[in-house]
């Protein structure tokens, strides 16, 4: 049985080879063997590894930065400086890296490790959203941090800065 296409698909699919040669174009097809409407999956840019690692660097310095801004809040005291507004900001962001950083591993480094930022992922958002309660002492704040890094450092060995001994980034214990 072939694929059936109507004229108006056909129109579709000879635009969409045009316009995107090299991509594939899937077509689901319902019970009678005609198509539905097409779907577009485009080709590796040849960009995913320069993408995947500029978001590993935004990951790895927002993890930094935010750590930063919990050792300058003092427990027990008013945050007047916004400390864990940029906190939360900074947390945002790697965040957001993270979710990239899905698709960008998915196509370089395959489904494990984008599983592994979809993890990521999940443990930033959360740990955000605790975040934006107010309720998070600058202690447990540089701890949870602490472990999102190790974490991020575990499968990207790469940024791994816990043998640092110059600086004031300590290693998780």
């Amino acid at each position: 049985m072939g694929l059936m296409l109507t004229e108006q698909q056909g129109q579709l699919l000879r635009v969409l080879s045009l316009a995107a040669p090299a991509a594939i174009i899937l077509f689901a097809l319902n019970r009678t063997g005609s198509a539905r409407a097409p779907v577009l999956i485009p080709p590796p840019s040849g960009k995913e590894p320069a993408f995947l690692v500029f978001n590993k660097d935004e990951i790895f310095t927002n993890l930094l930065h935010t750590e930063g801004h919990f050792k300058k809040l003092s427990s027990g005291k008013p945050d007047t400086e916004g400390y864990m507004n940029c906190a939360v900001k900074h947390m945002a962001d790697a965040e957001g890296h993270a979710e990239e950083a899905i698709g960008h591993s998915l196509v370089v480094n395959g489904s494990e490790m984008s599983g592994r930022f979809a993890k990521l992922h999940d443990d930033m958002l959360t740990f955000r959203h605790e975040l934006m309660t107010g309720k998070v002492t600058p202690t447990i704040g540089i701890e949870r941090t602490r472990q999102l890094r190790h974490d991020f450092e575990s499968f990207n060995p790469e940024y791994d800065i816990s043998k640092c001994t110059a600086c004031s980034v300590e290693p998780i214990k």
